[in-house]
């Protein structure tokens, strides 16, 4: 046997003064000095803990006896009245503190061992390590669900780093029972262990196991192992016993680990149901036996521990519904938690007596009860209700409807009928709603807004303890301390739920004659002695070692990590204070920054830019706000040298912005500055590159030009359509050197449409007007004709009214290869110059092409009634006038045939007061005519 007293150390005052937790069981000291009734007795000097294994801090055989021991510490505490220290203002316990922050490994040291990995001061994410030295077991693998902080997030989970890297020490995951909360993460953990760490848990819990690995495709390779209550088999370093507990869902247990060096009795989620629905009791029996046994520890459910005397059997809420439903004169309606089985066994023996038909809305409904069915335990045949779609067929007084959204989930099928959104369930004065559930804390008011929404749509609404619609699942205090003085546990450690929640229960356990309690936080690592025999106690608790573990988000799809993973606080700080996107275009003087470099005494300052701002989340004071911004944007910007680097120009451009919000708002956005370099530096607006006036290269245009607008006009009279579409097909259609042939200024044009137009000449091609130009490559550009390649867009301006053509615009626009813009940007200065403007190439519709446009479409109207698509119905539309000689799209003559409607309906009071403006009036008159008799004909068959 070692001793791990001071005694036995050669340096037995400086372990007396690092380990003061061990000398604290040695030495009772008083104000007087020191008591030493305890130092006389042997036994309980020499032996700090139970049990065979020294802590790793003392290594020494036990050679000490009482007297010398008291001796030598009261000689210590006589010579030594001041405190050492290890540096400034720094105590020794600080360094033992902070050496306990690493992981106590090994096989030397307390050997049972618990680390919780969530669960511990919060509501959910139950999972927890339990030990044998440096072998574990995973109890329970659960997720929590977000507060209102946590944006754009549905799930949050345990470390899963953390497990992975202790993969190798997992050797079983053992799971209580199968609600969210204790198998929700199972997706994300099961993979990361070990592939052959086996997972275990009872038969209906393993039908929802089975169900999630399945929804994200996860193979479970022969791992998943059922085990039934009160049979015992080996996981890891401990031989396990379970024994049913009642709760909310069937098959709930608690685990009894037994090692060598101990027992652990770790209850799971439960609650003493005298009378429960399934006739499977709380399991009293086992826990006697396990006390005449000897605890070392006890593990205990707290989230009721606020809560005085005893929870109300679910018989209790049965008979209420009974009553209720039997009451009710319109449709029933009722909400509860989706895993409560045997509330839904209730509400079917209530539809029975009421005659009333049971209806599910809400997938989880019957996810769990699909569960229960298969492993034999579900109340009813699931193929019994009926479907959502059939309710109509029913009257409502003959209908109880199940829903979910108790919690008034976003997607639920109450919370969506309160907003009226709901395709199988609208709500009506007549409708009695129960809400036979239980807010969780964090949903209160969400739900308060969606029963408000209900109320206000007329139905009755009945929830609240008084009805006695509900009853927890977890135990009180009365019940809590019940089991705590039956079992009788050496050690206690509250777990499942707050903070708040594990000091008072802890408090409780201290009342029920427990004499070592603890309550530890999630991270950290706490070690237990060993049980030596049912006479002499143990020593205690001894605190491991910490780790900082880090919560894990997903959102509800692919998107899984960490908070800066997922941009947790980003989110909450854009919704709370806004965001601005500056994109600046920074233009630098050249001959103001030649003049700087060569060292002369011109401006240093003085950049200028395009600046474009964004705001989202953020009150703009109708636009005062952003008034504010640009100026100060520009201010920023002048004052920095021509040749800042953008990095500083972004910085120095974000600082200002931020303090105009600060100061006009209080308020601190986001601001994001995307600065870019101008892609032309700024010269004189008035003269080009090469010395020539611009306005004069415009006002009379350059013989360049005016040679290659000739070349152009005369080889669109000379070649027909068709003809053109390969030419320019051959030629790769948008390439760059036909480009060049474009280029034409818009004055130029302008000047010899308006020439065209005043002699009276008809062209085939026409410009549009300057609004409707395009944009190619980043920049303004002449559009080419149609060819095979172009996307098309047609719109309808006019159609004419002297009834010989329709005026109609076509804008194509160029689709550029990689090529093409390389040797677009390497086009000469001249010619860049040059594209002032882009106007688009128009088309006109001759009045032949619409008159065989309106025949086609009638022809085509008895098709249409046979079920022949709309595209197919253009497609043929444009075959046809292909057959005429005209080339038109399907869109193109989709276009033309609604605006011909169109106009036509608005000239039908002008023809019955006998003026006709509309010169296809006649034909279109008889084509619609025709088109509605057929329709006529189609519906009468």
């Amino acid at each position: 046997m070692r001793c791990l007293t001071p005694a036995c150390s050669p340096s037995s005052e400086r372990l007396a003064v690092l380990y003061p937790h061990l000398s604290n069981m040695l030495v009772l000291q008083t104000s007087s000095g020191i008591d030493h009734q305890l130092l006389n007795k042997r036994p309980r000097a020499c032996l700090a803990y139970g049990g065979d294994k020294p802590l790793r801090y003392n290594r020494l055989n036990c050679r000490c006896n009482a007297s010398s021991f008291a001796g030598r510490v009261a000689d210590y505490a006589s010579s030594n009245k001041t405190r050492n220290t290890g540096g400034a203002h720094q105590s020794m316990d600080d360094k033992v503190q902070r050496r306990l922050e690493i992981f106590h490994e090994g096989q030397d040291g307390p050997p049972l061992r618990i680390l919780p990995i969530g669960g511990l001061g919060e509501i959910g994410m139950n999972c927890m390590l339990v030990g044998h030295y440096d072998r574990y077991i995973l109890i329970d693998s659960g997720l929590m669900f977000p507060d209102y902080e946590d944006l754009g997030v549905q799930k949050i989970l345990p470390d899963t780093g953390f497990i992975h890297r202790w993969r190798h020490k997992i050797e079983a995951v053992i799971i209580t029972h199968g609600h969210e909360d204790h198998i929700g993460a199972l997706p994300w953990v099961f993979p990361v262990l070990d592939p052959s760490t086996p997972i275990y848990a009872t038969s209906f819990t393993m039908e929802l196991i089975k169900r999630r690995l399945d929804e994200y495709a996860i193979k479970s390779d022969g791992r998943l192992k059922i085990f039934d209550m009160r049979t015992r088999f080996n996981a890891g370093p401990f031989e396990i016993e379970s024994i049913r507990v009642t709760h909310s869902i069937p098959d709930c247990c608690g685990l009894i680990l037994r090692c060598c060096d101990g027992t652990i009795f770790h209850t799971g989620d439960w609650k003493i149901d005298e009378s429960p629905i399934d006739n499977k009791y709380f399991d009293r029996t086992a826990l006697e036996q396990l006390s005449k046994e000897g605890v070392t520890l006890m593990m205990s459910d707290s989230t009721n521990v606020l809560s005085p005397g005893r929870t109300t059997s679910e018989a209790d809420v049965a008979k209420a519904l009974m009553h209720k439903v039997l009451s009710a004169k319109g449709r029933v309606i009722t909400t509860q938690f989706a895993s409560n089985v045997h509330r839904l066994g209730s509400i079917k023996l209530a539809a029975e007596a009421s005659g009333r038909k049971l209806v599910f809305l809400g997938m989880s409904l019957r996810t769990y009860l699909d569960a229960a069915w298969r492993d034999g335990q579900a109340p009813f045949d699931p193929s019994i209700l009926v479907k959502p779609e059939d309710m109509d067929l029913f009257a409502p007084k003959d209908l109880l409807i199940v829903t979910t959204g108790s919690q008034a989930e976003p997607r639920a099928a109450l919370n969506l009928a309160s907003f009226g959104n709901s395709r199988s369930l609208k709500l009506n004065k007549e409708d009695l709603v129960l809400y036979s559930a239980k807010v969780i804390p964090g949903n209160e008011i969400r739900v308060m807004k969606m029963m408000n929404r209900i109320a206000e749509l007329g139905p009755n609404i009945a929830m609240g303890r008084a009805e006695n619609l509900h009853t927890s699942g977890h135990a009180y205090r009365g019940e809590l301390e019940e089991v705590i003085q039956l079992v009788k546990p050496q050690h206690f450690m509250p777990v499942h739920g707050e903070y708040a929640f594990l000091k008072e229960h802890e408090r409780l356990g201290k009342d029920s004659g427990v004499r070592h309690t603890a309550v530890i936080k999630n991270g950290e690592m706490l070690g237990v002695a060993p049980l030596r025999n049912r006479k002499v106690l143990s020593s205690g608790f001894f605190p491991l070692g910490k780790e900082d573990l880090t919560l894990m988000y997903n959102d509800g799809d692919k998107a899984f990590g960490t908070a800066a993973d997922l941009c947790i606080g980003e989110r909450l700080r854009i919704a709370l204070n806004g965001i601005i996107i500056v994109s600046m275009e920074v233009m630098r003087k050249e001959a103001d920054k030649r003049h700087w470099q060569k060292g002369s005494d011109g401006p240093q300052n003085g950049l200028r830019g395009r600046v474009k701002i964004t705001t989202r989340c953020l009150w703009v004071d109708r636009g005062k706000l952003l008034d504010a911004l640009h100026k100060a944007a520009t201010a920023a910007l002048s004052s920095l040298p021509l040749d800042a680097a953008l990095g500083l120009i972004e910085h120095t451009v974000g600082l200002a912005l931020r303090k105009v919000v600060q100061k006009y708002s209080n308020r601190r956005p986001d601001v994001i500055v995307i600065a870019s370099e101008a892609s032309q530096s700024v010269r004189n607006p008035a003269v080009s590159q090469n010395g020539i006036s611009i306005d004069e290269k415009r006002r009379t245009g350059s013989i360049q030009e005016k040679q290659v607008d000739a070349k152009w006009r005369s080889k669109q009279k000379q070649e027909p359509r068709s003809a053109f579409l390969k030419t320019q097909t051959s030629r790769g259609g948008n390439h760059p050197s036909f480009l060049k042939q474009n280029v034409k200024s818009k004055f130029h044009r302008a000047a010899d449409e308006h020439t065209e137009s005043r002699n009276g000449a008809k062209e085939e091609m026409t410009l549009s007007s300057p609004k409707e130009r395009t944009v190619y490559n980043g920049s303004e550009s002449d559009l080419l004709p149609e060819t095979p390649n172009s996307l098309e867009t047609v719109s309808t301006e006019s159609l004419t009214e002297e009834g010989s053509e329709v005026n109609m615009t076509t804008r194509s626009t160029r689709e550029s290869s990689d090529a093409g813009l390389m040797e677009e940007k390497a086009m000469d200065d001249s010619v860049n110059s040059a594209k002032m403007s882009s106007p688009t190439i128009r088309r006109k519709w001759k009045s032949g092409e619409v008159l065989v446009l309106i025949e086609a479409r009638k022809q085509e109207e008895n098709n249409l009634q046979q079920g022949q698509g709309r595209k197919r119905i253009w497609k043929a539309v444009a075959e046809a006038l292909a057959e005429a000689g005209f080339e038109r799209t399907p869109d193109q003559c989709k276009t033309v045939w609604f605006s011909l409607v169109k106009r036509y309906k608005s000239s039908v009071e002008a023809v019955n007061n006998g003026a006709k403006n509309f010169s296809f009036y006649d034909a279109m008159h008889v084509a619609l005519s025709g088109m509605e008799v057929v329709s006529n004909k189609k519906s009468k068959e």
